[in-house]
């Protein structure tokens, strides 16, 4: 590991801010990274429509199944993951 200052290591992680930098500071080895923040003018509503509609189960079928999930405890057998 090589080690590089803090400022090299921050110019690292802007020219490839999705693999963390490690770098030793003295007798501590230190990994950076950073974190996208989410965009404060999208709400959930706007990512849901960016979505799509859902094509699994329908309203009435999600309930059921959580309605036998609250009645068995809350366990539920999820075959072929």
């Amino acid at each position: 590991m090589n080690q590089v200052t803090l400022e090299e290591v921050v110019a690292q992680l802007k020219r490839d801010p999705d693999h963390p930098v490690r770098t030793k500071v003295d007798d501590l080895t230190i990994e950076v990274r950073a974190v996208r923040e989410p965009l404060a003018d999208r709400t959930a509503a706007d990512v849901f429509a960016e979505i799509g509609p859902w094509a699994g189960e329908s309203t009435e079928e999600i309930l059921r199944i959580l309605a036998d999930a609250r009645r068995s405890g809350g366990q539920r057998s999820v075959p072929e993951l």
